[in-house]
């Protein structure tokens, strides 16, 4: 019985596949750690990269452009907090331009009525607005679906409502001209009404915003707050608590467009109740999901396309709006991740032709396994 036992197990190893046959094992979790540090570090040297670089912009473009990018950079910001909420937690706000509105409008009346430095004058409108975001998002956000989208749209509406009936503080229709008081970094803040002057700082914080957003997404909290977009009953059985860590999420979305807001007071010295209307929040979105709401530099990317567009349509009226539609059909139906997407594409593409080029083992990977890996690493 032994020696019959033997020769099977002699002829199971002459049967057996050579070791170059055998399938190769996949990636172990170690290696999949190691590569999504090495990607964590090379996009912060990105971003390093791309901050430094900024700063030279004046020296680089025409003060037409100059201030169209300014322009571009409140928005994005504003587009920023929209995207990362809905990415983040998948769902969708269109109350946003409240809290960007109140900001605004907190910081101007404290200026004018209030002997406080500027610096505690923008922090005060930002804390109006971030006060703002805290109860909306208390009372909204066990809402599911489109349900919480047409809520926060009724908040805003509400807002802006209110703003028009107090004619006292807002001005309504006409518009609130602020002067603003005081030194802020060292300069005159009515000198950062001039685009040189006040590019640093704009650029300053679209930055921060992008970092901040970034780390957060990667942390513990950002990590759970995808998970509990993707399965919240599995989260709430798993023990987690799912209600705050939502209205948390909800309340750095707002933070961000208070941010918003009281940086294009800095930068105009003017706002109106357009700021509070819905329609604000609906153009953000709209940048949002240009750019591509998967990545944080996906907004304010989408803003500077947008900005573009719009000069250059600007000689033909109101039809950039159509074209404006008709880049956001497209861009969902062939990219949905957004205008980054496209250059993701673009990029992977490239070094999988170099690398078939140089002859490097693997280089004819799908390309639609390392996309899909990507997004899981920007999750």
């Amino acid at each position: 019985m032994t020696s019959s036992t033997t020769e099977m197990t002699a002829g199971d190893l002459a049967g057996a596949q050579p070791a170059d046959d055998l399938p190769t094992p996949g990636p172990t979790v170690a290696g999949t750690l190691r590569h999504a540090r090495r990607s964590a570090r090379w996009q912060a040297v990105g971003w390093l990269v791309l901050a430094i670089a900024g700063l030279g912009a004046p020296w680089v473009i025409s003060l037409y452009q100059l201030q169209l990018a300014q322009q571009a950079i409140v928005m994005g910001v504003l587009a920023l907090s929209i995207g990362w909420l809905l990415r983040q937690t998948g769902q969708l706000s269109f109350g946003h331009a409240a809290f960007y509105g109140i900001a605004g409008y907190g910081t101007a009346y404290v200026a004018e009525h209030a002997d406080l430095p500027i610096g505690l004058t923008l922090l005060t409108g930002i804390a109006c607005g971030t006060l703002a975001a805290l109860v909306v998002g208390l009372i909204t956000i066990r809402v599911p679906g489109i349900a919480f989208a047409m809520l926060t749209l009724a908040i805003g509406m509400l807002v802006w409502v209110a703003g028009g009936q107090l004619h006292s503080i807002t001005r309504g229709a006409d518009g609130l001209n602020v002067q603003l008081e005081g030194s802020l970094l060292g300069k005159d803040v009515v000198m950062y009404g001039n685009p040189v002057e006040a590019w640093p700082v704009v650029w300053g914080v679209l930055m921060i915003s992008m970092a901040v957003l970034w780390i957060l997404s990667r942390s513990t909290w950002g990590r759970r707050l995808a998970s509990i977009r993707d399965n919240e009953e599995r989260m709430r059985f798993s023990g987690y608590a799912t209600y705050w860590p939502r209205v948390l999420a909800f309340t750095v979305s707002g933070v961000l467009a208070s941010v918003a807001g009281s940086l294009n007071l800095v930068t105009t010295s003017f706002i109106s109740l357009n700021a509070l209307f819905w329609s604000t929040s609906g153009l953000a979105l709209i940048v949002a999901v240009i750019g591509g709401v998967r990545s944080v530099l996906g907004p304010p990317l989408g803003a500077v396309l947008f900005i573009l567009l719009q000069n250059y349509l600007a000689g033909s009226g109101n039809h950039y709006q159509a074209v404006l539609g008709v880049v956001l059909i497209v861009m969902v139906l062939v990219a949905p991740g957004g205008f980054v997407e496209i250059l993701e594409r673009g990029f992977a593409a490239l070094t999988s032709r170099i690398r078939i080029r140089r002859g490097v083992p693997g280089s004819s990977t799908p390309t639609h396994q390392t996309r899909g890996a990507r997004r899981a690493e920007a999750r």
